[in-house]
């Protein structure tokens, strides 16, 4: 089982931070057991949620008529991802890939 899906087992979702660090989360679902675990699989957590091996990424450019009106920022999102969040707001948006 991948460290990942160990941590979906538990209703957990993680994310790479700057520094090589890792954000997991909802906190309410981490035992102290889970967090030993973590400790101790964090370089094959990283590995698994490296952000070169996708094309996901924290800050994505709204582009409307041409210009950049906002930039969305936050989770981990593709560019499908996204687009879909900025056309929940802008219904004409693009996003700068």
């Amino acid at each position: 089982m991948a460290a990942v899906d160990y941590l979906r087992a538990h209703d957990l979702v993680a994310e790479p931070l700057p520094g090589g660090r890792i954000y997991v989360w909802p906190a309410d679902n981490i035992t102290p057991e889970v967090r030993v675990w973590i400790k101790a699989h964090k370089a094959e957590l990283l590995q698994e949620l490296s952000p070169a091996n996708s094309d996901r990424r924290r800050s994505w450019k709204v582009i409307r008529g041409g210009k950049t009106i906002a930039t969305l920022c936050g989770r981990l999102m593709t560019p499908e991802q996204a687009l879909e969040a900025a056309k929940a707001r802008w219904s004409d948006a693009s996003i700068e890939e």
